[in-house]
């Protein structure tokens, strides 16, 4: 008989350099280039993992590490009309058939987008969010 203790999960927090990281971001990153229409690279503020889930907090960024000019992107109407609160990128990936998959992202919310990530359709995790939805 097994154990329910045996099937829970741990939050982890990817550091900078591993394996873990290095592919959720590079998942990510085709997204975001395409969203943008430019490279882009991730200053990541939290990297969340809990099971086949991952929750990505960072700010968009050149790959000089200059501003992006998001002027120049399809956000240029919501940034003039104080709808959009900067480089602040969020996404949601989920792992299947062992390669990490991009479910939903944002840039630039003024409001804590994520929010409705843990209902349908995406039905991710709780533990996964930071409080006070999930672990510190």
């Amino acid at each position: 008989m097994l154990l329910p203790c045996a099937f829970a999960q741990k939050l982890e927090k990817p550091v900078a350099g591993s394996k873990l990281r290095k592919t959720i971001l590079d998942t990510l990153r085709p997204s975001v280039e395409k969203d943008l229409k430019q490279k882009v690279v991730f200053k990541v503020s939290q990297l969340r993992v809990y099971g086949e889930w991952a929750l990505v907090f960072a700010e968009t960024v050149k790959p000089d590490l200059k501003p992006i000019d998001f002027k120049k992107t399809h956000y240029r109407e919501d940034l003039e009309q104080g709808m959009f609160d900067g480089p602040s990128t969020f996404a949601l990936l989920r792992k299947s058939k062992g390669k990490w998959v991009v479910r939903t992202f944002c840039i630039g919310p003024t409001d804590v987008a994520w929010s409705n990530w843990m209902e349908a359709p995406f039905n991710a995790p709780k533990p996964l969010f930071p409080p006070p939805f999930g672990e510190k």
